[in-house]
Parts: C-alpha cells; sequence; structure tokens
C-alpha cells in the first residue's frame, strides 16, 4: 500500500503478489490441516465404528456362547435329574422289594416260631400227661400189687418159696424205680418244686453212672426266669446230656449254665470219641434237629466243635426275653 501511494506500482505489484501467495499458503496449510483434522476424525470414526462392530460381533458370539452354554446346561441338568429320578426311583423300588422279602420273612419266621411254639408246648403237655398217667395210674397199681403179693405170700407161701418170690418182688421194685425214672424224665418235679439249677443239678447226677462223671457248674442263674423259658433249657441240656451218654463213649462231661442279664450261655463239653463229618451231616441221628428247634425258638444260636477222639463241645447262646 505504501508503494501504491509513492507511484511505485511495480513494487506495489510485487508485494502484492507476495500477500496473495503467502494469503494462498496460509489457507491452503488451512486447509490441509481442516482436511487433516476431517480425515483423523474419519478415521477415528471409521476405527470407533471397527471397534463398535467387532464389541458387537464379540457381543454376539458371547450371547450365541451364553445362549449355547445355557441351553447345554438345561439339556445336562434334565438328563441328570432324569437318571437321578430314575436311579432312586429303582433304587427305592429295590428297596421296597427287600423291605417286602424282609417283612415275608420275618412274617415266615415268626409263624414257624408260632409253629415251633406249639409243637413244643404240645409236646410238654403230653409229656407231663403220660407222666401223670404213669406215675398215678401205672404207678399206683404196681404198687398196690406189690403190697397184695407182699401180704397174699405172708398166709399162701411155703418157706422154701420165699427166694423165688422176693426175686419176683425185687423184679418188681426195679419195674416201679424205672417207671418213676421214665415220669420224672417226662416232666422233672424238681424243676417244678425248686427251680432250674436244682433241677439240672439233679439231672447230671441221674445221668451219672459208673465210668462215667458229670461236672456241673452253675453262674448267676437267676431264680426268676420264666418257667416256659426254664422248661425249654431243660431240655435242651437233657438232650445234649442223652447225646453225650449215648454216642460219645466219654467218661468225663462238663456242663456249664451261666446267665448275664438278657443271656443264657449252655455249654456241654466232653472228652470222648467226637463227632466224623458224616455224623455231624446226620442232625437228625444225633437228635439235633428238635434242639435247634428249641434254639431257634428261644432266639439263640448253636455252635458245635468236634475233634475226632479227643470230644465234643457244644456251646449254646439264648435270649431270656424270647419267651414269656
Amino acid at each position: 500500500m505504501l508503494e501504491e501511494k509513492q507511484g511505485k506500482f511495480r513494487d506495489a505489484f510485487h508485494y502484492a503478489k507476495k500477500r496473495i501467495a503467502v494469503s494462498d499458503s496460509m489457507k491452503i496449510n488451512d486447509q490441509n490441516e481442516a482436511i487433516n483434522e476431517m480425515e483423523t476424525k474419519f478415521r477415528t470414526a471409521e476405527k470407533e465404528k471397527q471397534l463398535a462392530v467387532q464389541e458387537l460381533e464379540i457381543n454376539k458370539k458371547n450371547q450365541y456362547m451364553r445362549t449355547f452354554i445355557i441351553t447345554t446346561l438345561v439339556f445336562l441338568g434334565a438328563g441328570l435329574f432324569t437318571y437321578f429320578y430314575f436311579r432312586n426311583k429303582k433304587k427305592l423300588s429295590e428297596q421296597r422289594e427287600i423291605n417286602l422279602q424282609q417283612k415275608l420273612k420275618e412274617k415266615e419266621q415268626t409263624e414257624q416260631l408260632k409253629v415251633t411254639k406249639a409243637i413244643l408246648d404240645g409236646e410238654e403237655r403230653e409229656r407231663e400227661r403220660v407222666a401223670k398217667d404213669l406215675h398215678d395210674g401205672l404207678g399206683g397199681m404196681l404198687a398196690g400189687v406189690k403190697i397184695n403179693l407182699s401180704t397174699w405170700s405172708s398166709n399162701h407161701l411155703e418157706e422154701n418159696q420165699y427166694e423165688s418170690f422176693h426175686k419176683i418182688l425185687n423184679q418188681l421194685d426195679s419195674s416201679v424205680s424205672e417207671l418213676r425214672r421214665v415220669a420224672r424224665n417226662l416232666m422233672p418235679e424238681s424243676l417244678l418244686n425248686f427251680g432250674l439249677e436244682i433241677a439240672l443239678k439233679d439231672l447230671c447226677e441221674f445221668y451219672m453212672k459208673d465210668g462215667l462223671t458229670i461236672d456241673f457248674q452253675a453262674i448267676n442263674i437267676q431264680k426268676n426266669l420264666p418257667l416256659n423259658l426254664q422248661v425249654n433249657i431243660y431240655r435242651i441240656v437233657q438232650e445234649l446230656l442223652n447225646n453225650a451218654v449215648k454216642h460219645s463213649n466219654a467218661d468225663n462231661v462238663l456242663v456249664q449254665c451261666s446267665q448275664n442279664a438278657e443271656e443264657f450261655y449252655i455249654t456241654v463239653e466232653d472228652n470222648g470219641k467226637g463227632i466224623t463229618e458224616s455224623e455231624m451231616s446226620k442232625v437228625k441221628s444225633l437228635g439235633l434237629k428238635n434242639l435247634q428247634n428249641r434254639v431257634d425258638f428261644l432266639k439263640g444260636k448253636m455252635e458245635i466243635q468236634s475233634i475226632q477222639n479227643e470230644g465234643t463241645t457244644i456251646n449254646i447262646e439264648v435270649k431270656t426275653g424270647a419267651v414269656a
């Protein structure tokens, strides 16, 4: 502008061109900066868009994965529930079957015990009846016959006939004694009158004979045991002694009976020939079948230990509360 006022138009034009050039350069720089800024914003927006798209894709994938996992878990849970449900149902069914079988077994055992009790009670009643008939009936008749014969002999026999006659009377006395022994064996009066311990002691003394010693040991036997239980224990010991005397060929037998609260223990041990395996299998031949029935009736258990030519030991454990 100064050059133009001085009339130096060439220099003024020169400066005007420079001004225009500088102005254009500045505009271009401004435009370039604006373009660069716009490009930067565009690229940033594109990156943000890509990131948004990628994030959306990731979210979709995660959503699909979550849906897949949830669906899998649902089906797995349903499968496990179905498996455990049917397994538990099967177990319950099996348990019900076991319970039913147990109840049937218990019922069968109860019925068997009732039958055994009826048989044993019937045996005892029959023993008592026969013993009473023998003792009071036939025993009394034989005693009367002996008295009558003694009275008759004093008036009708010659002196030389007395010896033969007394032999007959002695035979009659032996028959009466045997009759009383049988009656006593059928229904021991000592059991009814004095209790189990005294009855067992008398039983052991009864079986003793020349060449056979029976040692009886009683430990803490209570006197208030039910009579039915006492009778069954007496019959068990009687059967064991009978077997030992008849089959063992022993010269010494130990009978031990003891009580500990609700448990009653019986041990009969002999030093005889023992029981062979073939004899052990023939339970009935040894008279142990009825013995086992009595043990089962008393909810007990029996153990037999035998060594050939060394002897036999029979241990029995019964419940004192098994019968009333």
